[in-house]
């Protein structure tokens, strides 16, 4: 079983998912602070580099530390307690997805007879299917990550739009 198409699909979906927990969602009221929104991106890219790089146990370590980091913003006030769960639910689905993703793949168990050409042929239908269904979610993933880092660009510049508008008010 090819693994790699897997491991593309865990990398989107690790951007997508911190993506749009960290800067998902428009609300009146700042729930996250924007020096610690910056620095939780930079820990997110840094994990998703590593994801890329089919590094996993550094991008579980980075997880864990970006974990720390969103713990730390709460206590100090930096981060709003919807934000916070938002964002730890989003590292929980990434941690999984990286564990699965360093787990050795599945192997067929042994039989004491070879494959019938019928059963030889369901296989393969059933591993192209499977494959469609892998590249089908990666795309769909991609897709995500695309309108995550969009949306997120556009919360970004309102941000700043607000911060300049509350600076040139004070």
């Amino acid at each position: 079983m090819n693994r790699h198409p897997r491991r593309k699909l865990t990398t989107a979906v690790l951007g997508a998912c911190l993506g749009v927990a960290l800067l998902g969602g428009c609300s009146p009221a700042p729930d996250l602070d924007g020096a610690v929104a910056s620095q939780l991106q930079t820990r997110v890219a840094s994990a998703k580099e590593r994801a890329a790089a089919q590094d996993f146990p550094s991008a579980l370590a980075e997880l864990q530390q970006l974990n720390q980091d969103v713990g730390t913003a709460a206590d100090q006030g930096k981060v709003s307690q919807q934000r916070k769960a938002r964002i730890e639910a989003a590292i929980s689905t990434i941690r999984s997805e990286l564990e699965a993703a360093l787990a050795p793949a599945p192997t067929p168990p042994a039989t004491d007879r070879p494959l019938t050409k019928d059963e030889q042929e369901r296989l393969e239908e059933a591993q192209k299917e499977a494959e469609k269904q892998r590249e089908e979610a990666q795309k769909e993933a991609e897709k995500q990550l695309e309108e995550a880092q969009e949306l997120a660009e556009k919360q970004r510049k309102e941000a700043q739009e607000e911060a300049e508008k509350q600076r040139n008010r004070d």
